[in-house]
């Protein structure tokens, strides 16, 4: 495959590495609504010697082998899987646009952390970018007025997480152990190593469950806000819901603000919403969507607030950010 640059009018060719993937099937979806032709798009995946097929714009497509001078022949790289190739990728290409969805990349290739707002600033060619997860910026979108207007002191959030956080496979055995467990039956625990139908079950105790994935959220939310030092702590539970995210969240201000105060700043906010602000305070109310709504804000009576959101696809929001900065810099 020759290498063409977008800046000579030809479309750039992407590649997907770890199209199976939860983060690679977001991924896949954000780029068929932004309408990138699927002859343009090549999946890739482990596939450990069997036939893979995968989906694109609701067209059948077979998922291949990576291979790393294949996938380095492309202008624009996608990485939602750790491997060879993502280790390998940015010596291997140079010349092309680079972003990663799973912190795949070695900490000498240096990427760049994608930041909250992609506006005309960033320059077009080749480059490394490091996605925040999905939930760093659910979670810095909702902080971030807050940030400019009085200034965070500190902030805490316990974050419910549904089935489909999981993929495919996570709502299918939650659906499995429900039915199971109503027919007094064993349960399947392949996804999330215990049961979760009628459970809560922290992040840590999950199958593949480790404080990383809390410490990583943590790290990139002080990031995406400009902190030098981190104010952001965060817990994440496994809830027995198959769609929807729930945030609680309680915040110390650095300046003083009462309720109308800290109201109107998160009013101010740049995210797709409801018209009705304030209706949708459960996780089914928000299942197909892609607004976070807030309701819930309460004076603790410690000096800070507590605050409740909802938010429907938020695993989708990476893939959004990544698109969103593909087509800033890398022409898509």
């Amino acid at each position: 495959m020759s290498r063409r640059s977008a800046e000579d009018g030809e479309p750039v060719r992407v590649a997907v590495v770890g199209a199976p993937t939860v983060e690679g099937s977001h991924l896949r979806e954000a780029l068929a609504e932004r309408g990138v032709p699927g002859a343009r798009v090549d999946l890739y995946g482990r596939c450990l010697g069997e036939v893979l097929l995968g989906e694109y714009a609701g067209e059948a497509r077979m998922i291949q082998e990576p291979d790393l001078d294949e996938v380095a022949s492309h202008q624009l790289i996608f990485l939602c899987e750790p491997g060879e190739v993502a280790e390998g990728i940015a010596a291997a290409a140079p010349a092309s646009v680079i972003i990663d969805l799973r912190s795949c990349l070695p900490a000498d290739a240096r990427p760049r952390c994608v930041p909250l707002e992609i506006d005309g600033e960033l320059e077009r060619g080749a480059g490394r970018f490091s996605v925040p997860h999905s939930l760093a910026l659910v979670l810095a979108d909702v902080l971030h007025p807050l940030e400019r207007r009085f200034g965070l002191a500190e902030a805490a959030a316990v974050v419910i997480r549904p089935a489909a956080d999981f993929g495919k496979q996570g709502v299918e055995e939650l659906r499995d152990q429900t039915v199971r467990l109503l027919n007094f039956a064993r349960v399947p625990v392949e996804t999330f190593g215990r049961q979760l139908a009628f459970n809560i079950i922290p992040d840590r105790l999950l199958a593949d469950g480790s404080p990383d994935l809390e410490q990583r959220i943590a790290a990139e939310v002080s990031e995406l806000l400009g902190w030098s030092e981190r104010r952001f702590t965060v817990r994440l539970l496994a809830a027995p819901v198959f769609h929807g995210h729930g945030l609680q969240l309680r915040f110390r201000l650095e300046r003083r603000a009462v309720l109308d105060d800290v109201r109107a700043a998160l009013d101010e906010r740049r995210l797709p919403r409801p018209a009705a602000e304030g209706e949708a305070a459960t996780l089914l109310d928000v299942t197909d969507e892609r607004w976070t709504s807030l309701s819930g804000l309460s004076d603790d009576g410690l000096g800070g607030f507590w605050l409740w959101g909802v938010t429907g696809e938020a695993g989708s929001r990476g893939a959004q950010q990544a698109v969103q900065l593909a087509a800033a810099v890398g022409g898509l």
